[in-house]
């Protein structure tokens, strides 16, 4: 069935809430969307706090939003159709107009079912960079982005906590306001962050003031120690359960970091892609209805759209934004002397902020280190700088056979065109209980599209799994015979998953799962625990020592889809979360070989009945110790507390 006409209107409208919101600067973008495309309109979006959500529960979901269309492939004139529902420079594979078909029929229902308005849903796009590493290189390249912005600064996290992570930003900021002062223009910055208070009993979006920001909590910098940014903070949660986890950055219009990882020091590796292109007002315009209120200052780019650079994009050490810090390997550490050489010493603007960047071509490999982030240091000591300081490595390290298996947490990638994108988001809905109707959004229609639609492989990697439509998409799946491959993190946020509603723990849907299926059938789910690249086994997420926050699904080796939502209950019904669908099949294989070489959870598999197993076939040992039950629900609601406050597993 193809997509109606007014989904089709909706893709080719003129205005768009970033158009809008330039031509009335004083005016709020969530006022704006509430009336953009008021006659096709559901319901519009909303602010309103915890008397919203609470209205709200009085009404039922409308399980005609998901009538779609089971197990009846779009014909070929659908897929025609489609392709010119998005600004793709040229057209996208077949499976991509697949998942795409079914992300555009959520707007039937409700034009903001993908969180961005509509004409700007489908667009393209390049990746010069992925980082698939602990928290602190991803916050060296937010700091190395942040300092350079002439203009402004979109950066929004799920959680913000004082801590290493924060203060590198803080750091940023007061750079940044030193460069704007000898350039004598103030840049503008916006910050959005989920901070739950009770404040938000009536409006969702609550304006932070500075005697608030600058406290033990949040320690952002006083405006007196960067006067030259002008800096704008709002609060974001959508009562009860409505949390903004989205985590993302945008630069002058220029460019936009997508992230698992919140600003905060945490035990995990995380992902992270360095987008360019038009995909960028996509996300601009995703940023500007997230933050739905009045601006002051307004950004000064509402007017000026993304331009392709005149020259190309940049790949690589050629790209502005890249620093001798993005250099791994042999590989790497050869460019490095290579530009220290031609360059009389560390290049200018490539070097780090601190003196291991100097130190990194002259440092001697006495002892058999590898090259990591512009220097030598062991494996061990890279993945602690992500707040584990007394993790210890149970593998001891070899020298790679081939550079194809170096450790290398930034994925320089291979210069390429454009590519189709989408943005496949979804808003927050704070109201509790988790009906068919709650999956009525991009974000979701995308997931079980790519599962629907797969012709012979699904790799998903999460924190966590246990939402039922995945959990059941992925049995389908594999029982049409596709191979579908789980990287999940053992014991991540057992407190908060075990609590009624919620899914369940990781174990517990493991075993689960394998019962549902047939034994001809087990060989085609491979179910892996979360290994880190210097560990002989996994570890129970629950000791804080090697973790793995990474969100990605990559479906035939072609489309990739990246970003926040984890595939728990909590993302797939709640939380607002934003993800970007990649049509290429040369990323996705970079992304894949980067998850193989920077953890070591390919060799740790499940056995058939949903239980791990090490190599003298003992289970592993230890667990959270979280059961069902009163006590279950104890220390499940302790779980969440601690997960609202930025200290578990989210």
């Amino acid at each position: 069935m193809t997509i109606s006409e007014k989904v089709y209107s909706l893709t080719h409208a003129q205005r768009t809430v970033t158009a809008t919101f330039a031509e009335n600067p004083k005016s709020s973008s969530g006022q704006i969307a509430k009336t953009l495309y008021e006659q096709h309109h559901k319901k519009p979006l909303g602010s309103g706090g915890y008397l919203e959500t609470v209205l709200g529960m009085l009404q039922g979901g409308n399980a005609e939003e998901m009538n779609r269309i089971q197990g009846i492939q779009p014909t070929q004139e659908d897929l025609d159709k489609v392709a010119e529902c998005g600004k793709f420079g040229t057209r996208p594979s077949d499976l991509f107009l697949k998942i795409y078909h079914d992300v555009l029929s959520t707007l039937d229902a409700n034009p903001w079912a993908g969180l961005v308005s509509p004409p700007l849903l489908g667009s393209r796009g390049v990746v010069n960079l992925s980082i698939i590493s602990v928290i602190p290189e991803i916050i060296q390249h937010h700091y190395d982005c942040i300092i350079r912005a002439e203009h402004e600064v979109f950066l929004a996290t799920n959680f913000w906590q004082a801590s290493k992570s924060a203060s590198k930003i803080c750091d940023a900021f007061i750079e940044l306001s030193k460069r704007a002062e000898k350039r004598g223009k103030k840049v503008v910055v916006k910050m959005l962050y989920d901070r739950a208070n009770l404040k938000m009993l009536t409006e969702s979006h609550i304006v932070v003031e500075e005697d608030e920001w600058i406290g033990e909590e949040v320690k952002i910098p006083k405006r007196s120690e960067m006067p030259w940014v002008d800096f704008e903070l709002v609060n974001f949660h959508q009562p009860m359960l409505g949390t903004f986890h989205a985590k993302f950055m945008i630069v002058d219009r220029k460019m936009a970091l997508l992230c698992s990882n919140n600003i905060q020091d945490r035990a995990n590796m995380e992902m992270m892609t360095h987008l360019e292109g038009p995909i960028v007002d996509s996300l601009y315009d995703m940023a500007l209805i997230s933050w739905f209120r009045p601006m002051h200052p307004p950004l000064p780019l509402l007017n000026t759209p993304y331009q392709v650079p005149s020259d190309g994009y940049k790949f690589g050490m050629d790209n502005e934004y890249a620093i001798t810090r993005n250099l791994d390997g042999t590989k790497g550490a050869e460019l490095f002397k290579k530009l220290e050489r031609e360059a009389g010493g560390v290049p200018e603007g490539h070097a780090g902020d601190g003196p291991e960047g100097q130190l990194a071509a002259s440092a001697p490999d006495t002892d058999n280190k590898p090259f990591i982030s512009g220097t030598y240091q062991t494996i061990t000591d890279h993945l602690n700088a992500g707040d584990q300081p007394n993790t210890h490595a149970s593998l001891p390290y070899e020298v790679p056979a081939s550079p194809s298996d170096e450790y290398t947490p930034h994925i320089l990638h291979a210069p390429h065109a454009e590519c189709p994108m989408a943005l496949v988001n979804r808003a927050p809905n704070g109201k509790p209980g988790n009906p068919a109707s709650g999956t009525h959004n991009a974000q979701d229609a995308a997931w079980l599209a790519a599962l629907e639609y797969a012709q012979h492989s699904v790799f998903i990697q999460t924190p966590t799994f246990n939402a039922a439509p995945v959990v059941e998409g992925v049995l389908n799946a594999v029982r049409r015979g596709i191979e579908c491959t789980l990287y999940v993190d053992v014991g991540f946020n057992d407190g908060g998953e075990v609590l009624p509603g919620q899914g369940g723990t990781n174990e517990v849907v493991s075993k689960k799962m394998f019962e549902q299926l047939k034994e001809e059938e087990k060989d085609n789910l491979k179910f892996y625990w979360y290994t880190g690249k210097d560990q002989t086994k996994p570890i129970n997420a629950s000791a804080q020592k090697r973790n793995c926050h990474v969100k990605l699904m990559i479906v035939d080796d072609i489309v990739g889809i990246q970003g926040n939502g984890n595939q728990d209950t909590q993302s797939w019904y709640h939380s607002q979360e934003v993800n970007v669908m990649v049509d290429s099949p040369s990323i996705c294989h970079e992304w894949r070989d980067g998850i193989r070489r920077n953890q070591n959870t390919q060799y740790h598999r499940l056995g058939n009945d949903g239980v791990y197993r090490d190599a003298e076939g003992n289970e592993l040992t230890d667990s959270t110790g979280v059961t069902s039950g009163f006590r279950g629900v104890v220390k499940g609601v302790q779980g969440s507390i601690a997960r609202v406050r930025g200290k578990g597993g989210f």
